[in-house]
């Protein structure tokens, strides 16, 4: 069995990440993770079935953005915060960040009802005090009760760019960060998404680079920070961005 806190330990260490995880955060992910495989059994959750691929693709590629919070936050800060994984899927990163920053509020956002009942029986697992979402960005984006109120949003194989930050930044409060993970193949469309950044008050204001072991090219992580508050007219309604993203 190569899902165990050992193993887990001994990818992070081989990647100089083990330091940014706390002892008794390594027993809980294994135990979110094995859940996670056992309902992906049935219900098509990640195509990576193996455990050695979840370790690499899921846990080890999430656990990059653990860095980035050091260069973001005060540990004060961070405890204090509240992050939502958007388009959540398996679970990853939202996994990560609840593992690693215990005391601070996550919430899995998912739109497909499946995923995130499969998710609930993983946290529970878990033994996390995490929220779970059955809903869409957009229509969280409109509703006052949850509009600008996270400090943080990850993304990780969710869209094109600037969907993602039409998705993300009415979510976000002023001064919140997007963090969202991009393929080399994908960079380019930065080159293309300064008016979106622009119209939607948002930023990049930092780049991390890392490759994952046994691959070839490199992975990003682009942090955006929310500049000012989101014009009301954003997010559009549901489909509306996938459709026709911002240009």
């Amino acid at each position: 069995m190569m899902l165990n806190p050992e193993r887990f330990r001994e990818v992070l260490q081989e990647a100089q990440l083990l330091t940014y995880f706390p002892e008794d955060s390594l027993p809980s992910l294994v135990s979110f993770t094995q859940k996670m495989l056992e309902l992906n059994q049935n219900l098509n959750l990640t195509k990576w079935s193996s455990e050695e691929e979840v370790l690499t693709f899921h846990l080890l590629d999430s656990a990059h953005c653990l860095p980035v919070f050091q260069t973001l936050f005060h540990d004060k800060t961070l405890n204090e915060s509240r992050w939502l994984d958007l388009g959540t899927g398996c679970g990853f990163p939202g996994a990560i960040l609840a593992a690693v920053f215990s005391h601070s509020e996550i919430t899995f956002l998912d739109s497909v009802v499946k995923k995130i009942k499969a998710l609930e029986e993983c946290v529970k697992v878990a033994g996390w005090s995490s929220s779970l979402l059955a809903e869409r960005a957009e229509t969280l984006g409109k509703n006052p009760m949850t509009r600008e109120s996270w400090n943080g949003v990850t993304a990780r194989a969710v869209s094109n760019f600037r969907v993602v930050l039409e998705y993300a930044m009415p979510l976000l409060v002023t001064g919140g960060y997007l963090l969202n993970w991009m393929t080399e193949d994908q960079l380019f469309i930065l080159d293309n998404s300064q008016k979106a950044l622009t119209e939607l008050k948002a930023k990049i204001v930092n780049k991390r680079v890392y490759k994952l072991p046994h691959t070839k090219n490199s992975r990003w992580i682009i942090i955006v920070e929310k500049m000012g508050s989101t014009p009301e007219s954003y997010p559009r309604p549901v489909g509306k961005a996938l459709k026709s993203p911002l240009i």
